[in-house]
């Protein structure tokens, strides 16, 4: 008897995808890209500390109005400062411990076909790239990014008029951590329910 499959498209099977595999290598992509861009930003300021009174044509590139004659103006330093850690600390390290190794070896360790639930599985790494997206754009505010260092703590992340990235930027650095605490809650049942229901047969916990 023959089987009837629906046929995947380019879209279902590489974008929208609901197979561990393919979410790990997409969690895997955006983690290595959001790395890169946390680096690039360590360069800069790390670049300013070391040689605080030199210019560099490198910072007036890529910082633009954010510096005077190559050197780095100090709320902007601040503020690539906490970007970067945000960066490194939530978005590399969970997407590569979590999203990465969790989505691509659970399954195979258990013994299990996929997920308990692939539809939250892609939604758990939507919700993760569109976090990422959020505190990409909240570079790009007037006022400036987020600057409360990544620890974002008071008042320099409550009020608007403690630092120029208090105001928008903070804003948008919230939105973004609260769409990725939702990505992480999701990611996380979507792992215990599969480690609890899906091991095969005499498999023990």
């Amino acid at each position: 008897m023959s089987e009837h499959h629906h046929k995947e498209t380019f879209v279902t099977k590489y974008i929208f995808s609901q197979d561990h595999k393919m979410i790990s290598k997409q969690f895997l992509v955006t983690g290595m890209f959001m790395g890169i861009i946390a680096v690039l930003m360590s360069m800069l300021f790390r670049l300013q500390l070391a040689w605080p009174d030199t210019s560099f044509s490198i910072v007036e590139a890529f910082l633009g109005s954010h510096q005077t004659d190559g050197i780095m103006d100090p709320d902007i330093y601040l503020a690539l400062v906490t970007i970067h850690g945000t960066i490194m600390v939530f978005f590399v390290l969970t997407a590569g411990l979590s999203g990465t190794f969790s989505n691509l070896l659970i399954p195979l360790q258990i013994g299990a076909r996929d997920m308990a639930s692939g539809f939250l599985n892609m939604i758990s790494y939507w919700l993760f790239f569109l976090s990422s997206t959020v505190m990409l754009i909240s570079l790009f505010v007037e006022a400036g990014p987020a600057s409360a260092g990544w620890t974002v703590y008071p008042p320099l992340s409550a009020l608007p008029q403690a630092i120029p990235g208090s105001g928008m930027g903070m804003t948008l650095w919230l939105v973004s951590m609260a769409i990725f605490i939702a990505s992480s809650l999701i990611g996380a049942l979507n792992y215990i329910v599969t480690v609890l229901n899906l091991r095969t047969k005499g498999m023990k916990m």
